[in-house]
């Protein structure tokens, strides 16, 4: 699952850094989301995704049942799915910031990895004490 992570974020990176040079010379959208929570949105989205790929199995099923899973962040961050779309096309025409993104994202995930790894690793000496 983490290396599902790395691969995923990887992809992301290589796929909207093969654009082409004139992509960079995109105005922003006056809808568009401020670059701080536009990253906690495309968290939360990435890891909805996630989910549901390796729920998933019929590419068909996942396309249909996906936006109704991410509507709830949208609202939860107060925006609708034509201004995320309109930010996103922005935010992947500009390299440097995408860049950003994904790596905050990424750093996001590892310590949650890292929380979780530690957080297991207590509630197994914890065991073990007690049944001592």
């Amino acid at each position: 699952m983490k290396n599902l992570k790395y691969l995923l974020i990887g992809s992301l990176v290589l796929l909207f850094g093969a654009c082409s040079y004139q992509l960079d010379k995109k105005e922003a959208p006056k809808d568009l989301i401020p670059q701080d929570t536009f990253t906690m949105i495309l968290h939360e989205v990435m890891i909805v995704e996630s989910y549901f790929k390796h729920q998933q199995n019929n590419a068909n099923l996942y396309s249909e049942s996906l936006p109704r899973a991410i509507d709830p962040i949208f609202k939860k961050y107060n925006v609708d799915s034509m201004r995320y779309i309109h930010s996103m096309d922005y935010y992947a025409m500009q390299h440097g910031k995408l860049i950003e993104i994904y790596g905050q994202i990424q750093d996001s995930l590892i310590l949650n990895t890292a929380d979780n790894s530690n957080d297991e690793e207590s509630e197994k000496k914890d065991t073990i004490v007690s049944n001592k």
